[in-house]
């Protein structure tokens, strides 16, 4: 009867094995020992006869024990004389009996893990396959597997709890440590190796890792260490490290006791240290270096606002005043306890309509920023004017605050007033007075037959003359002033000292006056320049005391790289300014002492001053006067 028939056999007789299935080797006497164990052991043993045909059905189960069908959920009848690939199908059957293949071919004890899917759900097992031999051939295997499902559960928490912990490291910049007190060995996790910089598996002595720490802090980082480790005294401080890169951070340092009965909290541990039973110190680095800067940065905005000269309010959405500070709370009358919990309406004045409000909410809660000159009532009644400009604060979620920021006006506004009075009394007035003293003098000199009297007549004319072009002169600067420039307007400075010397070459045919600029000479200026040089060459012709009278233009390009300037020189061979005159220009006042005789250098300085340049004089050699102007030019020029 072959082997196939005789399996043929058994399936109809009972599928309970009998002692006699027991492995061939086992020593007299012994077959009822190992029946017990086989029977009573907690791990899955499994009995394979092996066929001598090379194929994936050589392998049939012969016996089971009983943990065997407990862990898999499979009856006897599923099992026994069955193939692998006929209780576990295809695929899985082919890779089981490989194994077994393997085992038989190696003619030795061969181990590996399987993932079966039974009634019982998908169980991992760890299988060692040892072959039987009869007669110098395998013909059985005697399988142990061990179900290590809950293990390797546990093995994939835990990997996914330190990826956890890793990636929760990075985020919030924290690392763990651990002091072993019995050991001293000193363990990090890799986020406290990534705030210090260090390189995977870095393992620091204490003294290694304090000196990571600030020279002036590693004193008092020692001293906490010990004073946790010896008294179990938790600590929590901000110190200054750096890291092996080189980096200066700021760290959290905390550290707690660990009693010889487990973990604890702080609390708990120092009572437990007490008795001497700390056996570790655990704690955790936060780097705070961005938190320190953001708070730095806090700290230095709400003392810039708290001492700031402009008047700010803070509000919430609806309006309501949340924080003034102290220049608001000076200008409205109102101090920070009676201002919070009202509305900005507390210094409405009345002097606005509902279209100026209107128009205010409008722009703000479209997100936009409003400006205006506004006139409020102070708490006493008086009435102040403000430039005023209200901005909308928001988040993600929209519009959370509005803040103020108001400059007084007042004194500007009444300066403003005065310089229009005066100003029409120059244009106007003065004018139309000097016009008919000019007539009367005029018609004087005609008639007067004495050549002294028309003498007088004569000077009658042009000190008319001087006052009226003095006032033009001051409408003119006026008029230049109450313009907006454009700080991107950029002008050739050759071009514009060529245009002025063609004018005056005109106006004084008998003056020598030489452009010496070859090159274009971008400036960052407009049109206004010229009325600068203008002045400052009609000043150095209408004071020449020689003839010809003679002027040099000059314009150069100086600097270069981030900083590049435009050069214009105004030289004559005169007199020279007036030192008072000239010192009241340089030092940008006049007093009774130090002032001009006109308002053309001041027009000048003005000016070149407006376009962020400056103006300064010299001496000519070996006489007259130089005027320099030094403007900004593009970054661009060449």
């Amino acid at each position: 009867m072959t082997s196939r028939e005789r399996r043929e056999n058994e399936r109809d007789d009972d599928t309970t094995a009998d002692p006699a299935d027991a492995p061939a080797e086992s020593p007299p006497g012994h077959s009822d020992e190992y029946e017990t164990i086989f029977r009573t052991v907690d791990d899955a043993v499994f009995l394979v006869e092996v066929d001598g045909a090379d194929s994936s059905d050589t392998f049939r189960y012969r016996r089971v024990n009983p943990a065997y069908e407990s862990l898999t959920e499979l009856e006897p009848s599923e099992i026994l004389h069955m193939t692998p690939r006929e209780v576990f199908g295809d695929s899985l059957g082919s890779a089981i009996a490989a194994e077994y293949r393997r085992c038989v071919e190696a003619d030795e004890t061969v181990e590996y893990e399987e993932t079966l899917s039974l009634p019982a759900g998908r169980r991992t097992f760890e299988t060692k396959l040892t072959p039987v031999h009869t007669d110098g051939e395998v013909t059985r295997l005697v399988g142990i597997s061990r179900d290590i499902t809950e293990r390797r559960e546990r093995a994939r928490e835990l990997e996914r709890n330190r990826d956890l912990l890793s990636k929760t490291e990075r985020l919030a910049h924290v690392g763990g440590w651990e002091l072993d007190c019995r050991t001293d060995d000193l363990r990090w996790t890799d986020g406290t190796r990534s705030i210090f910089d260090t390189g995977d598996g870095y393992e620091p002595t204490l003294d290694d890792a304090i000196g990571f720490y600030h020279p002036e802090d590693r004193p008092r980082i020692r001293r906490l260490v010990r004073r946790c480790r010896e008294a179990g005294t938790p600590y929590d401080v901000v110190l200054r490290a750096r890291t092996d890169a080189g980096d200066e951070r700021w760290v959290r340092s905390f550290g707690e006791a660990v009693p010889a009965d487990g973990e604890a909290d702080a609390g708990d541990a120092a009572d437990a240290s007490g008795s001497g039973d700390v056996v570790a110190v655990r704690g955790a680095v936060m780097d705070v270096t961005e938190q320190r800067s953001r708070e730095r940065d806090r700290r230095v905005f709400e003392k810039a606002v708290e001492q700031a000269g402009h008047g700010i309010v803070i509000t919430d959405q609806d309006g309501t005043i949340e924080y003034v500070n102290p220049a608001y709370a000076a200008d409205t009358g109102y101090d920070r306890q009676e201002a919070v919990g009202l509305n900005p309406r507390i210094v409405k004045s009345g002097k606005h309509d509902r279209e100026f409000y209107e128009e205010l909410w409008e722009t703000v809660l479209a997100g936009e920023t409003w400006e205006a000159e506004i006139v409020n009532r102070r708490k006493s009644g008086e009435l102040y004017h403000v430039d005023q400009t209200i901005a909308p604060i928001a988040d993600d979620d929209g519009i959370t605050h509005f803040v103020g920021i108001e400059s007084e006006t007042t004194d500007r506004q009444l300066r403003e007033q005065r310089l229009n009075v005066l100003n029409r009394v120059l244009r106007h007035n003065l004018r139309n007075a000097m016009t008919v003293v000019r007539g009367h003098a005029s018609v004087l000199r005609r008639e007067l037959d004495d050549e002294e009297l028309r003498s007088h007549a004569r000077t009658i004319e042009a000190w008319a003359d001087d006052l009226t072009a003095l006032g033009e002169k001051a409408a003119t600067a006026r008029s230049l002033f109450e313009r907006e420039g454009d700080p991107d307007t950029v002008c050739d400075a050759r071009e514009t000292l060529s245009t002025v010397a063609s004018e005056f070459a005109e106006r004084y045919p008998d003056a020598e006056i030489t452009l010496e600029a070859h090159d274009p000479v971008p400036a960052k200026a407009d049109d206004r320049l010229a009325v600068a040089v203008r002045e400052l060459v009609d000043n150095a012709l209408a004071h020449h005391d020689r003839s010809p009278p003679a002027v040099t233009l000059e314009a150069t390009s100086v600097g270069g790289g981030a900083t590049n300037w435009a050069e214009i020189t105004v030289a004559d061979t005169g007199p020279g300014i007036p030192e008072s005159e000239r010192a009241a220009i340089e030092a940008g006042e006049e007093t009774q002492v130090t002032h001009g005789s006109g308002i053309g250098l001041w027009l000048a300085r003005w000016v070149v001053a407006g376009f962020g340049g400056e103006l300064s004089i010299e001496d000519n050699d070996p006489r007259g006067t130089v005027v320099r102007l030094r403007l900004p030019a593009p970054t661009d020029a060449a």
